[in-house]
């Protein structure tokens, strides 16, 4: 069995079965903590639990050792302020005593020589009120929100839900603000005002519905006490009655696109063609890696993976049409020839804070179309491609869950239907892609 990298044995010390942390502290801490050097046991003969118990331990002491500096930021201050009160409460509930003379817990613990922040925890302890200081901040909700191990983001939905959050602060004129303090005004504020700058329904629902998310995270998953109506969620946008479908391409708007990039080389002339033989999302295409090109069954295909697609159904492999099966074939050798982790080697020079890889050539496919098809009133894009070729595969004939399966819409499946079910078999699957011809287009 091959060896992975050694575990990282950074202050740590057996002794017989337990793993113990040893670490000499540094002046502030030792002199908050009255001792040098910190000896703790992990509890634990196992290495890799070890080295966990050690990581968290390291994380708090560097935290303390910030808010004893003045360093902290306001998630540490409240984290560190939320830990002292439990730890006091627990502390004082262990006291038992039944000598009327015996030291109350406030003359045991010496308020007056603890740090600030666990003076106010010991404050709060009685008043049972929290600081406005240490209340949860959006901002401090996004943080745990994004690093959160609970749940696998992708990276364009924390950009998405941080710009929201950036967005609704900066209506407020604020650089952050304690989230029981928003009012439900203060969104309806907001949904008024992006309105007002040109952002469509659509949009600001996605806003809400990021800064929803943010708000439902600091309820649930920190325990926050925030007021039972979450100001986010209610407002009636109703986005989807004003978004207008996809129209498909005529066979005279796909003729002239590949025209217009037949002599093209790379992603500018595949991008088109397999928009068109696949159906599949611009951001899936331009997405590709060189080993998501792969057989199944005998039926070369390009994979959607979980984290590129749209949502969960996406996660799919398609069949590659005869028409574009040599061709992906030919560019998946130039990318390993060239060393490139990418299909097309100019998606993976694109590089942006989201991780996306399609807006650039979404905006070059639109000055394509721009220039060679007559719009005439219909809204075109990318994703007509999507709703040409699935409106040709059930024109063939083609049943709706077979489609589903090559496109990676809802597949309206039963519970025991999505862990047992695999779909159909791929060359059931290619005889739906091979369906998708120019010829099968009306005209103009």
């Amino acid at each position: 069995m091959a060896r992975g990298k050694p575990a990282d044995r950074r202050h740590l010390r057996l002794r017989g079965n337990v793993w113990f942390v040893q670490k000499r502290l540094s002046p502030t801490l030792a002199q908050h903590l009255g001792k040098q050097m910190l000896q703790q046991s992990t509890q634990t003969g196992d290495l890799d639990g070890a080295c966990r118990v050690r990581d968290r331990l390291l994380v708090e002491l560097s935290e303390l050792e910030a808010s004893l500096q003045g360093r902290a930021s306001q998630t540490q201050q409240r984290r560190l302020f939320m830990e002292a009160r439990e730890r006091f409460q627990e502390a004082e509930q262990s006291i038992v005593s039944t000598d009327p003379v015996a030291p109350s817990f406030l003359e045991i613990i010496d308020p007056e020589k603890l740090p600030e922040i666990e003076q106010d925890a010991l404050r709060s302890m009685y008043s049972t009120e929290t600081p406005e200081a240490y209340r949860l901040t959006f901002k401090g909700a996004l943080e745990d929100w994004q690093q959160s191990p609970q749940i696998e983001r992708k990276h364009s939905t924390r950009s998405k839900n941080s710009l929201a959050v950036q967005l609704f602060l900066d209506s407020l004129g604020r650089e952050d603000v304690a989230l029981v303090s928003v009012t439900r005004k203060q969104a309806r504020d907001f949904i008024t005002a992006q309105l007002r700058n040109g952002k469509t329904k659509q949009t600001v629902a996605n806003y809400l519905s990021g800064l929803s998310a943010i708000w439902r995270h600091a309820e649930d998953a920190m325990e926050e006490p925030l007021p039972a109506r979450n100001p986010f969620k209610g407002h009636s946008l109703n986005p989807k009655a004003t978004v207008k479908s996809y129209d498909q391409f005529t066979r005279t708007d796909v003729e002239a696109i590949f025209a217009a990039t037949d002599r093209e080389q790379g992603i500018f002339h595949l991008l088109p063609r397999l928009g068109f033989y696949t159906g599949a999302r611009l951001e899936e295409l331009c997405s590709l890696k060189t080993t998501d090109i792969i057989q199944q069954q005998g039926v070369w295909c390009l994979s959607v993976r979980e984290g590129k697609g749209k949502n969960s159904n996406a996660t799919r492999d398609v069949p590659l049409h005869s028409a574009v099966k040599p061709l992906v074939l030919e560019q998946l050798k130039h990318a390993q020839s060239a060393g490139s982790e990418y299909l097309f080697l100019e998606a993976g020079e694109s590089i942006r804070a989201d991780g996306k890889k399609g807006p650039k050539f979404s905006q070059w496919f639109s000055r394509l179309t721009g220039k060679t098809i007559p719009k005439q009133g219909r809204k075109l894009g990318f994703h007509s491609f999507r709703t040409t070729a699935i409106t040709i595969m059930l024109g063939a004939g083609f049943q709706e869950q077979l489609v589903v399966w090559v496109t990676g819409h809802e597949r309206g499946l039963t519970t025991a239907s999505k862990v047992y079910h695999r779909g159909p078999d791929f060359k059931t699957r290619l005889k739906a892609v091979e369906a998708i011809q120019i010829d099968a287009l009306q005209g103009s």
